[in-house]
């Protein structure tokens, strides 16, 4: 089972090290503290939306590569990858599919 916490800090601090930062250069870079960075890439805690969207924008990357937790995955195309979205989203219940909702709206108004 997977354990989102965790399988989303490791891909934080993957892409964090892939731009040669450290925690203090990324947390300043989305303005937020060294503690809550670590709390984030430990698995400890899960960001809020804000501080998400902070460590998108800092960390320069598609939404959806902090979420592919198999590697494999990062190779997959897009008829695939609409495909495990459905999946997935179709399992939600309907407050669930509305937060999605949400969510999917604001990063396109990025």
């Amino acid at each position: 089972m997977i354990d989102i916490k965790k399988d989303f800090g490791k891909r934080v601090r993957y892409y964090r090290k892939q731009l040669g930062y450290s925690q203090i250069d990324l947390a300043d870079k989305a303005d937020i503290t060294t503690q809550t960075l670590s709390g984030i890439e430990t698995g400890y805690t899960f960001p809020s939306y804000p501080v998400f969207m902070k460590l998108v924008n800092a960390l320069n990357v598609p939404v959806v590569k902090l979420f592919l937790f198999n590697d494999d995955l990062l190779t997959i195309d897009d008829k695939e990858l609409q495909y495990l979205i459905y999946e997935k989203f179709k399992d939600l219940d309907f407050e669930k599919r509305k937060i999605i909702l949400t969510i999917i709206d604001a990063l396109k108004s990025d």
